[in-house]
């Protein structure tokens, strides 16, 4: 730890503890907030009133250092610390708002059933930033330790598949779909992904398509043909183009499979166009 951080940290001091840390890396934060709430600390944990000041602070470093502190502060006064984060998830600082990202998800592993709920009322946020950070928290939050979570966690990023903004669109589907709740939870995403393959929506089936681009569905590569043989005879470019995508990241790990299948899709009016996008991805040489 930074020597002028474990000085005021001895201190005592909240505002001196801030001064300590500006312009040092979110890692010192965390170390910091970690500190003032360890049981054999020898100075008294920030009060409630405190957090709340320093997340009400001119300074964005008081703003991010609350952030950190509320991951301690929440099993103390849980709706507390939860409507802090719901007014720093919104701050314009970029540093504040990864914080705050941060700890969103490091509580929703803390307290499931109480953040979960609460983060389900960030889907219907007017900022995009807020929305996605709803999902970079599922993200970091999906763990296959408990699979319980799998279908909370895959209804609640489900409010925001027809979401078309691109912060979210990008957070979304290979992020947040493929890349941890289809790692994660394979068999409960799976169902879902089929499930939501059933959608007219062209925003539902991009992200369906997209969350097979991430390196997870190489694992059940055949399972995700099935679906995205399907969404290759929508007529929709903005479709068929996730679907050539998804056809050569997977064709990247799993190649025989994939190049069988797509010569299929060449002899398939309406599958062509996807087949042929997709084998230009996957041969760039042949072009």
């Amino acid at each position: 730890m930074d020597p002028r951080v474990d000085r005021a940290i001895t201190s005592g001091s909240l505002s001196r503890l801030v001064t300590s840390l500006k312009g040092l890396p979110a890692e010192a934060y965390a170390e910091a907030a970690k500190a003032l709430y360890a049981d054999d600390a020898r100075h008294p944990r920030p009060t409630a009133d405190g957090v709340r000041s320093l997340a009400s602070d001119r300074s964005a470093t008081a703003r991010r250092f609350a952030a950190h502190l509320l991951i301690h502060a929440h099993d103390a006064s849980p709706k507390a610390s939860l409507k802090l984060l719901s007014r720093l998830i919104k701050d314009e600082d970029r540093e504040v708002y990864d914080a705050a990202t941060t700890a969103a998800g490091r509580l929703l592993r803390r307290d499931f059933a109480g953040v979960v709920e609460h983060l389900a009322s960030w889907r219907k946020a007017p900022s995009p930033a807020v929305r996605k950070a709803m999902l970079v928290a599922v993200s970091r939050a999906s763990t296959y330790r408990h699979p319980e979570w799998a279908e909370p966690l895959l209804k609640l990023v489900g409010g925001l598949l027809e979401d078309t903004d691109p912060l979210v669109r990008k957070a979304l589907g290979a992020a947040t779909l493929g890349g941890a709740l289809l790692k994660q939870y394979p068999r409960d995403a799976f169902e879902y992904l089929m499930q939501w393959s059933t959608s007219n929506n062209p925003q539902v089936l991009w992200n369906v398509a997209m969350a097979f681009s991430a390196p997870a569905a190489a694992d059940i590569a055949k399972k995700s043909i099935i679906i995205l043989r399907k969404l290759a005879l929508d007529e929709r470019e903005y479709v068929w183009r996730a679907v050539s995508l998804a056809m050569a990241k997977l064709g990247a790990k799993c190649a025989d499979v994939v190049e069988t299948e797509l010569a299929r899709w060449l002899d398939h009016e309406q599958r062509a166009a996807s087949a042929r996008e997709a084998l230009k991805r996957l041969n760039p040489d042949d072009r």
